[in-house]
């Protein structure tokens, strides 16, 4: 199970992954010449690929709010909104929304009526206004229309690809529908932007809690990795779980969310790519018509806190009944430094496939691990981040053992830099990589708006690609050398209890 969810984070984290060759002989020249940029007014930024060859369409929409945008108290509040945006808006998931917006204006004020009584030790009035709330809760369910936004969606025939996702630095919203939907996903879109209403916000904070439970607190991976976060960043707010903590998950209301898209939710920050079955003349008519008027809200937030240098290394152990777990993690540049692209590849070769240097020699020839991997970007790349490889020990391996081999073999990569061959197979990789994801309605979508709202423009996604061919082995060595070393590394131990040290001795 641990191998599977390892495995799963480093697919979504790494940018260089197994592909397939395109048979266009320019197949990013073909895709980037396919591309129609319509930015409204307000901000609001549309990539349009048409391509005809299926009556599908594929939408997807990033927005600039993630985890790092929260307040201190209030950790988890956009992966909140992500549950939030599918919950519709006063027309759109209400019975009634007159009584309905009578009763959650009644929730509200007992729920912080009663958080005040707690406050102040008043246990008489707290239980009062608790009751209170329950009474509103149960008023304002008997009006909602449950899942009424999915429902519609999923029966004009995105049931499978209706999705959202939100990390460190942003919230994204996908589906994919019928080309004859292209309206109705117009409306939808502009209903829960435009109109938003929190409605189930204290049920949906309890399932959220709920998924933290098991996502994280009993789960052996989401510990470790929480632990290793908290511990490699003193400052910089990479380091808050994007599900935020618990404590705040048990305290933070609807009026605080609502605070928070006030201040964050403005359509400048906005980047929808819609990929397949369209007419760019005919559908830039609809985008204008339906989100023009929108305003543009807030500039787009910059975190101006700086991580202070690691000069030290840095350890974390945290003790679970499960199969043991080490990762190391360094400290590692934005995707816009100019090494970046130099460490990407570095850790390609170091341990991000099956013939990279840790598996070659750890798993198969000294059998030390029974699986590894690594990446770089994580938990986002906007900002200086880190580059992470984990390794799994085999059987009676200690964990002090594995991480000696780790060292070691990235001791002689860093002293003898890539092979040709190594640093070949690493271009390959990261252009079929690209080709592969545009070739794709759905990953074409999710690539463009991540490389428009990161960077500015798109095209960078085709260019950074292109960038690669002119990395030498030399700048492969000298960025591992640099972000990789002992005292810019914080490395995390799963240990089973029986392999614990002892605290009274």
């Amino acid at each position: 199970m641990i191998p599977m969810l390892l495995s799963t984070v480093l697919a979504l984290a790494a940018p260089l992954a197994p592909s397939i060759q395109a048979p266009d002989a320019n197949p990013l020249q073909t895709i980037e010449a396919s591309v129609v940029t319509h930015q409204l007014e307000n901000g609001w930024t549309f990539l349009i690929v048409p391509r005809h060859s299926a009556p599908v369409v594929s939408f997807h929409t990033y927005i600039d709010v993630g985890a790092i945008f929260e307040e201190p108290g209030a950790t988890g509040m956009a992966h909140m909104f992500e549950h939030m945006a599918f919950k519709g808006s006063d027309r759109l998931g209400t019975k009634n929304w007159p009584k309905e917006q009578k009763a959650m204006d009644a929730m509200e004020a007992a729920y912080l009526e009663q958080l005040a009584a707690e406050e102040r030790g008043d246990q008489a009035a707290a239980e009062a206004a608790a009751a209170r709330f329950a009474s509103a809760q149960a008023l304002a369910e008997s009006y909602v229309d449950n899942e009424a936004f999915s429902r519609i969606l999923e029966g004009a025939g995105g049931a499978r690809t209706l999705n959202a996702s939100t990390s460190a630095e942003e919230t994204q919203y996908m589906v994919s529908l019928p080309s004859n939907q292209v309206e109705l996903w117009c409306w939808m879109e502009r209903e829960r932007f435009a109109r938003p209403v929190l409605r189930q916000f204290y049920k949906e904070r309890d399932a959220v809690l709920e998924e933290r439970a098991m996502r994280v607190d009993s789960s052996p991976f989401g510990l470790l990795l929480e632990a290793l976060l908290d511990t490699a960043f003193t400052t910089f707010p990479y380091k808050r779980p994007v599900i935020g903590y618990a404590d705040d998950l048990q305290r933070y209301t609807r009026t605080q969310a609502e605070a928070f898209y006030a201040k964050h939710y403005g359509v400048r920050r906005f980047v929808t790519a819609i990929v397949g079955d369209v007419d760019p003349k005919t559908l830039i008519a609809q985008l204008e018509r339906y989100f023009g008027d929108l305003p543009a809200g807030p500039e787009r937030t910059t975190i101006e806190s700086v991580e202070p240098k690691q000069t030290e290394a840095r350890a974390v152990e945290v003790v679970f009944p499960a199969m043991p777990i080490l990762m190391m993690a360094w400290h590692a540049p934005a995707l816009s430094a100019p090494d970046f692209a130099a460490l990407e590849l570095g850790l390609f070769v170091l341990a991000q496939s099956e013939t990279s240097r840790t598996d070659l020699e750890l798993v198969r020839e000294q059998g030390l691990a029974a699986e590894v991997g690594g990446f770089v970007g994580f938990p986002g790349n906007r900002y200086p981040n880190l580059a992470i490889l984990y390794a799994l020990p085999t059987q009676d391996v200690s964990l002090d053992a594995l991480a000696g081999g780790v060292r070691a073999t990235l001791g002689k990569l860093i002293e003898q830099g890539p092979t040709d061959a190594e640093l070949a197979a690493a271009k390959t990789v990261a252009r079929a990589n690209l080709i592969r994801a545009l070739a794709d309605n759905e990953q074409c979508a999710a690539t463009l708006t991540e490389w428009q709202s990161k960077t500015g423009d798109w095209r960078n996604a085709m260019r950074r690609t292109a960038a690669y061919e002119d990395i030498q082995a030399q700048a492969v060595q000298a960025a591992l050398a640099a972000y990789l070393s002992e005292t810019n590394c914080t490395t995390a131990r799963l240990l089973l209890p029986e392999a614990a040290p002892d605290p009274n001795k």
